[in-house]
């Protein structure tokens, strides 16, 4: 094992090293925090970002958290394989395609995202291993807060697992313990930080409507009969303004996030979509995506292709340097494959707990994608990158599970977790 950790270290640091930070628009949002206001973004990337003072800096943390993530999910993976040497170098190779290691060079939220799902997959791994229910492990509740706490569309998740603790609790008539208060308080933190998003969140239906419903008659049609102010496309409606061109008045309600572009429709909407976004804008479009269930199936399938399964790197321009071609990513098609695989081995291994883990990263995986992809009507690719990794991460976990060793009929049925 420390040759290969050590091995992949220095691979994933040559990826970078010597190479400068690169900046975005987005960038000016993680780099802002202030805790005596409301914090625009997602409290861990903009804390870490804090903490590391310089563009140099934080891509070193990035990478130096990446590697550490890494390492310890293939010591995970190849705990008791009987090839744990060829599950440590396939997880290495994964962990190093251009497709995992490239956003070390970004001051985004992306690598961190992906080092935070790298670590609650290991976590789950380990926790499934030691028979101990998720919730009553302190390493996995960590793990899981900050990977929920990293985006906003992941604290969906934290807040269903919150609900779920909060059940259990109430069905057994007893508290949910240290772990599950830790899991309910983070949960109303979130919350609180979903408001804080706001700006953010109101921008990117902007962007949805550019995509999905301006340009679209028929969607146009539902949606000014549900309330939405009709908008005169007197101009391209597909591109972006300068701040200056908006009257102050409607700068105000809009409240642009710091550092980006306001798309064209902004102004094309004037004051009455920009109010109406606010405050009927996200619950009107979830009525029209319950109620046009195949219309909206079936963009998420048409987008697999380009997002989880990316053919360059062009949707995001960056220099630093390829270590493992991209062809080790393997497909997504392939990948799910090999995690049900893995999952139907260990179900016939009669160990089910093994078993629920790619099974459960999988789906994490693809509830995540869909999320990503139906709440944002631009550069796609990006925010599915982190889906993308978790599915190879299910595959790993399903290859690791293939070699974990000969099916034995007379291996006992798993126990019952512990609380």
């Amino acid at each position: 094992m420390p040759f290969v950790a050590g091995a992949y270290a220095v691979l994933r640091a040559t990826a970078v090293v010597g190479l400068p930070a690169a900046r975005f628009p987005d960038s000016t949002g993680y780099l802002t925090l202030d805790l005596s206001t409301p914090i625009a973004r997602p409290l861990p990337v903009p804390l870490v970002y804090a903490l590391a003072t310089t563009d140099t800096a934080r891509v070193a943390v990035q990478v130096i958290l990446g590697i550490a993530a890494w390492v310890w999910l293939a010591r995970e993976l190849s705990e008791g394989s009987r090839r744990p040497g060829t599950v440590r170098w396939m997880t290495a190779v994964v962990g190093l395609t251009p497709q995992v290691i490239r956003f070390d060079q970004a001051i985004l939220a992306e690598s961190l995202t992906i080092t935070a799902g790298v670590a609650l997959v290991a976590a789950t791994v380990r926790t499934a291993r030691s028979g101990k229910a998720p919730t009553a492990s302190a390493g996995w509740v960590a793990a899981f807060v900050v990977f929920a706490m990293v985006r906003p569309h992941h604290m969906l998740v934290l807040f269903a697992v919150a609900a779920a603790v909060t059940a259990r609790s109430l069905a057994a008539r007893r508290s949910p313990g240290v772990l599950g208060a830790v899991m309910l308080l983070v949960a109303v933190l979130g919350l609180q930080q979903l408001r804080s998003n706001t700006p953010t969140s109101n921008l990117n239906l902007y962007t949805i409507l550019t995509e999905r419903v301006v340009t679209d008659p028929a969607a146009t049609r539902w949606f000014v009969s549900n309330g939405m102010p009709a908008v005169d496309l007197f101009d391209n409606p597909l591109t972006y303004d300068t701040p200056d061109l908006l009257a102050p008045e409607l700068l105000a309600v809009l409240d642009l996030p710091e550092g980006q572009m306001p798309p064209r429709l902004m102004r094309l909407g004037g004051m009455p979509l920009a109010q109406w976004v606010r405050d009927d804008g996200w619950t009107t479009y979830a009525r029209w995506i319950a109620t046009h269930p195949s219309d909206n199936l079936s963009r998420l399938v048409d987008l697999v292709g380009p997002t989880l399964d990316v053919a360059d790197d062009g949707f995001l321009p960056l220099d630093s340097r390829t270590v493992v071609p991209r062809v080790f990513f393997v497909p997504t098609a392939v990948s799910a494959i090999i995690a049900l695989a893995g999952a139907t081995v260990s179900v016939l291994r009669r160990r089910r707990r093994d078993a629920a883990v790619p099974f459960a990263v999988l789906l994490g995986a693809f509830s995540l994608y869909a999320i990503a992809m139906t709440t944002s009507g631009i550069e796609h690719p990006r925010h599915a990158a982190v889906a993308a990794v978790l599915v190879r991460l299910a595959a790993l976990v399903g290859a690791a599970q293939l070699l974990a060793g000969r099916i034995r009929k007379d291996v006992p049925v798993d126990a019952s977790p512990s609380a």
